[in-house]
């Protein structure tokens, strides 16, 4: 019976001393990938009703207008109900009188359903229209970049072209720094800049 329980020991502490190593090398931080993650765009606008989000010269963007909506309502229980329940309501009353739903999220305060786009756009859901080269573009690419203490997702053309961006993360303290540079802050404006 001794003889089982210190195998058993060896065997628990083993799967230990394996499992902390993993959580180790896992534990490297979101932001500091920065690969160009490729996504094949595929047309998922099958009912006919449209969300156009319409990004300054570069770009626009055609998503489902229903799972846009199905996702804002899953993202409910969020922390930001009201946001959500605002980006319902629009996207309701407005499907109601036209199949195609024009957004400028920048000028009407609607920044949280650049998180909705986003989601889609990475996965592959949408069609973005490259205004420069009068075309949809086939793929786009993307890439979590740390300004600071924030990191936003910046959405490229083929060309590598800025043309979409969400903050994914804010508040990111990094040894013992608890303020972003003045530069960085300067450096990220100008990015986003460059996209309208």
């Amino acid at each position: 019976m001794r003889p089982f329980i210190i195998i058993v020991l060896i065997i628990f502490t083993s799967i230990q001393a394996y499992s902390q190593k993993g959580k180790k090398t896992s534990s490297k931080s979101p932001w500091s990938d920065t690969a160009f993650i490729m996504v094949n765009l595929r047309d998922s606008i099958i009912n006919g009703k449209i969300l156009l989000i319409d990004i300054g010269q570069k770009a626009t963007i055609y998503v489902n207008k229903q799972i846009i909506r199905n996702n804002a309502s899953e993202s409910l229980p969020d922390f930001n109900r009201p946001a959500f329940t605002r980006i319902i309501k629009i996207l309701d009353s407005a499907s109601s009188t036209s199949d195609t739903i024009t957004m400028d999220i920048f000028t009407h305060d609607l920044y949280d359903i650049g998180y909705l786009v986003s989601e889609q756009l990475q996965k592959g859901n949408a069609k973005v229209f490259y205004k420069k080269e009068n075309r949809f573009v086939p793929n786009i690419s993307h890439r979590l970049e740390k300004y600071g203490m924030y990191a936003h997702r910046f959405f490229y053309l083929p060309d590598k072209r800025p043309f979409f961006s969400v903050m994914e993360y804010s508040g990111i303290i990094e040894n013992g720094k608890y303020h972003s540079d003045y530069n960085e802050l300067i450096e990220v404006a100008e990015k986003i800049k460059t996209m309208l």
